[in-house]
């Protein structure tokens, strides 16, 4: 019998254990929203889509939020100390033995004249407390001058207005990195039709090559580079497909989806836009950027600081009171009511207040350094990005006009492959040109885009704009 509960015990052991097991890859793959998740949106998203995904799934984003609800929570912690906090208490004793309390009785009996055949004892026992007993009660403080909460609380709200700047700054970073691989997807799709065209007028080389060894119009080493000319362009091809399904991958991490899902995305058109003078956006930055808002708030939480050392110098006055209801029966009367006043102040501490002061001091002028600092950068970072954005303009001015270039080069093309007098070689030649210069031409508004979400953010606003 006990040899088999001795089995039993040991295989609900073991079914323990198999149950601690973790899970598998493929377990956590399946968990993942992917295809399912897409279906809403139809075969193809949109940029606009994309950023709605990534607000309501990126998993930064969400740390963030959860970081300023933190913050909120601190600030709410630290409004609890100008509240009063009540407890109520009780408990039981029981003692081994009885405790009494010797009474001397000698000076009494020495005052009293002695009654023959009586005489009084010198000392006498009283019961000083119950053997067993118990108590409760409620007692109550309230801080009637404490300072240091004052700026506790002050520090604790900027700090919330800290968190709520950085999660503002991360949405729209997280924007900018939607746009930015979202554009580059769209890129690499560019690229695949002038790198296929490219492809085919490789072969179409390759094949006159090859005829024209076999009349002996050329070497054979010419017939090799034609087809390793053939093969570099294959790996090309290779490659941007590696590289999109990459892309592809690191995009849907962004959104929080199943890495290997595919996804299409819809073409985006950019739209050029009126820029104010540099000045201008300067101007705006230092107003409204989220970085030198964080940084300045930081300087007044270290102010706050400064002014909670300098608190630790002064007299703390509680106000407290309560009731206490016991069982002792040596008590006459077992409950009561109770209230005191509490003041402490720091006499020497080790010069710890003092050594506190100079900290907080040093850690205020860091604060100011810093945002100085961040002025300066901000004042740079904006013109820079103004100048980046300058620079993205011409290119794509430049891009634009070589597109209509090639595009009117490539009708030329096409009309004269009609009537024969061009090959498939020369035309898939002017094919490629022409995709080339449209994927240059995309690249080149994708590359203003970004400059321009970038320049955006340094001036605090949103770099995307649902719609647009």
């Amino acid at each position: 019998m006990r040899k088999k509960i001795l089995i039993i015990f040991c295989l609900m052991v073991l079914a323990g254990c198999s149950n601690t097991k973790p899970k598998e890859p493929e377990e956590r793959l399946a968990t993942l929203a992917g295809r399912e998740y897409l279906e809403k949106y139809g075969k193809t998203i949109s940029l606009d889509e994309a950023v709605e995904i990534a607000k309501e799934r990126n998993l930064d984003l969400k740390v963030k939020s959860l970081e300023r609800e933190i913050a909120s929570l601190d600030r709410k912690i630290a409004f609890g100390n100008f509240l009063p906090s009540i407890n109520v208490m009780g408990g039981y004793t029981k003692l081994d033995d009885n405790i009494d309390l010797d009474v001397d009785t000698s000076s009494m009996a020495n005052s009293i004249p002695p009654i023959f055949p009586l005489s009084l004892p010198t000392s006498m026992n009283s019961r000083f407390v119950d053997k067993s007993f118990y108590s409760f009660g409620v007692s109550a403080q309230i801080p009637v001058f404490v300072p240091s909460t004052w700026y506790l609380y002050s520090a604790r709200k900027k700090g919330e207005k800290i968190s709520g700047l950085v999660e503002d700054f991360a949405e729209k970073m997280m924007k900018l990195q939607v746009m930015g691989e979202y554009y580059y997807i769209l890129a690499l799709q560019s690229e695949r039709a002038a790198l296929e065209n490219e492809l085919k007028s490789a072969k179409e080389l390759e094949n006159k090559v090859k005829i024209s060894l076999k009349v002996e119009a050329v070497l054979p080493w010419e017939y090799e580079k034609a087809k390793a000319f053939v093969k570099m362009k294959e790996y090309a091809l290779n490659e941007n497909e590696r590289d999109l399904k990459n892309a592809k991958m690191r995009f849907m991490r962004t959104l929080n989806l199943n890495p290997l899902e595919d996804i299409e995305l819809e073409n985006e058109i950019i739209f050029p836009e009126e820029i104010p003078s540099m000045e201008d956006c300067i101007y705006s930055a230092v107003s409204g950027n989220e970085v030198l808002k964080i940084a300045e708030t930081g300087k007044d939480v270290t102010n706050d600081m400064k002014k909670i050392a300098v608190t630790n110098f002064l007299p703390k006055i509680i106000l407290g009171g309560g009731y206490i209801n016991n069982s002792n029966e040596i008590l006459s009367d077992p409950d009561f009511l109770y209230g005191n006043v509490t003041g402490v102040l720091s006499i020497f501490n080790g010069f710890k207040n003092i050594n506190e002061y100079k900290k907080a001091v040093r850690r205020e002028k860091i604060g100011e350094l810093k945002l100085e600092k961040e002025f300066m950068t901000v004042v740079v970072e904006t013109a820079k990005a103004y100048r980046n954005l300058e620079k993205a303009r011409e290119l794509q001015e430049i891009a634009n006009l070589n597109f209509k270039g090639e595009k009117g080069h490539l009708h030329q093309k096409r009309a004269e492959r009609k009537v024969d007098m061009i090959g498939d070689e020369e035309y898939f030649r002017a094919v490629s040109s022409y995709e080339s210069a449209f994927a240059m031409k995309k690249k080149a508004d994708f590359q203003y885009a970004m400059a321009l979400g970038s320049l955006k953010i340094a001036m605090g606003q949103d770099p995307f704009k649902e719609g647009k």
